[in-house]
C-alpha cells in the first residue's frame, strides 16, 4: 500500500544486493512487525522501528547461532539470549552489540559462568561453577582473571590467593575442607617461587 507515494502498511521489498524484507511499512521505512532474509543465509523476525531492528526480536545466523531479546537502533541492547550452535549460551544484558552487564554463560561442557561482562568479555566479579565439582571467584578484567580469587576444588579444598594476567602471582594459601592451613606459597607470574 502507498500513501502521497511512500509505502505504508503490509508488503515486500527485494532489495538489489539479494536481501528481502517482508512486514510493516511507514512514510516508506520498515516500522512495526517484519521478516528480514539477508542474502547471505542470516534471518532477523521481530519489532522495527523507523528503519531500524528496535523491540523484540530474533536474529537467526547462517552458521547456526541465535539471538532472542531485545534491539535498539539494529543492535542488540538489554536482555536478550545468545545461543551459539556449539551449545553454548549466554543469557544476560547487551549494549552496543555486546554482552554488557550482568549475564551468565553456560558452556556446552557444563560449566557455569556468572558476573559482569564489559564490551563482551568478563569485567568484575565473576563465579564460575566448573563442571567437575570446583569452583572459583574472583576479579576479571578485560576477560582475564585479575585480583584476589578464592577457588575451591570438588574435594573442598580451598586455594586463596591472586592472578594477575590469568596467573597465579602473589602468595597463596591451601585450606583443607575444614579451613585448616595445608600450604602456603608465592608466586609470580604463574610460577611458584617459594
Amino acid at each position: 500500500m502507498w500513501l502521497e507515494n511512500l509505502r505504508s502498511g503490509k508488503g515486500t521489498n527485494k532489495y538489489a544486493d539479494g536481501d528481502v524484507y517482508t512486514g510493516d511499512w511507514f512514510d516508506d521505512v520498515q516500522n512495526g512487525k517484519g521478516i528480514y532474509r539477508f542474502q547471505n543465509g542470516d534471518v532477523y523476525e521481530g519489532d522495527y522501528l523507523r528503519g531500524k531492528r528496535t523491540g523484540e526480536g530474533i536474529f537467526t545466523f547462517a552458521n547456526g547461532d541465535c539471538y532472542t531479546g531485545h534491539f535498539t537502533g539494529g543492535d542488540k541492547d538489554g536482555h536478550g539470549v545468545l545461543q551459539w550452535k556449539n551449545g553454548d549460551i549466554y543469557n544476560g544484558y547487551w549494549k552496543n552489540d555486546k554482552q554488557n552487564g550482568h549475564g551468565k554463560l553456560t558452556k556446552k561442557n557444563g560449566d557455569i559462568y556468572e558476573g559482569n561482562f564489559k564490551n563482551g568479555t568478563f569485567d568484575g566479579e565473576v563465579i564460575v561453577h566448573f563442571a567437575d565439582g570446583s569452583k572459583f571467584k574472583g576479579i576479571y578484567v578485560d576477560g582475564k582473571r585479575n585480583g584476589k580469587a578464592v577457588e575451591v576444588d570438588r574435594d573442598g579444598r580451598r586455594f586463596e590467593g591472586s592472578y594477575k594476567d590469568d596467573l597465579r602471582d602473589g602468595k597463596f594459601i591451601e585450606k583443607d575442607r575444614n579451613g585448616n592451613i595445608v600450604s602456603q606459597g608465592m608466586y609470580i607470574l604463574g610460577n611458584r617461587v617459594q
